[in-house]
């Protein structure tokens, strides 16, 4: 999926979360904003294995190893990666780190609709993918995407 599309579906899983845990009585508040912010880079995160990322440009010195060493979509599309996330959220004790994590997961859910797939059981190198698949860039990400506001639009107004 492309960067902006990986912004849409963690917003979207942001937004989802907080109305469940919630009871869709919430007020948006600094603690959330930045649970927001926290999610939306951690949507980011994974592709730091691809120099040409958004998030790879910025740190190339990280990407470039990364990509070399474990190319992309490679052990940061793995569930090793979510799992070091999340220990680290509670080894110290942070909501943060936790909302990182749930970025994390929800952009190799984003990833898991493609047809390149991911692969959660690296170093593995099965690839998962959902059944009905677009290609990264194509009309098909759009409307996947298109589906998933429709979903949450729905599921927090209560249609």
């Amino acid at each position: 999926m492309m960067f902006k599309s990986h912004l849409v579906v963690a917003s979207a899983g942001f937004v989802s979360y907080v109305h469940y845990y919630n009871g869709g009585n919430w007020q948006f508040n600094w603690e959330l904003a930045v649970g927001f912010l926290c999610v939306l880079a951690g949507a980011c995160l994974p592709d730091i294995d691809h120099p040409s990322s958004t998030v790879g440009k910025r740190l190339t010195f990280i990407s470039y190893p990364i990509r070399v060493i474990f190319g992309h979509r490679g052990i940061t599309h793995s569930l090793i990666s979510v799992a070091a996330i999340l220990y680290l959220s509670i080894r110290f004790e942070s909501i943060y780190i936790s909302w990182i994590a749930l970025g994390y997961l929800l952009h190799l859910a984003g990833d898991y609709l493609t047809d390149a797939g991911i692969p959660l059981l690296y170093p593995s190198r099965k690839r998962f993918r959902f059944l009905l698949v677009g290609s990264t860039n194509s009309a098909s990400e759009y409307v996947m995407v298109g589906i998933v506001m429709l979903a949450v639009l729905f599921y927090v107004t209560n249609f």
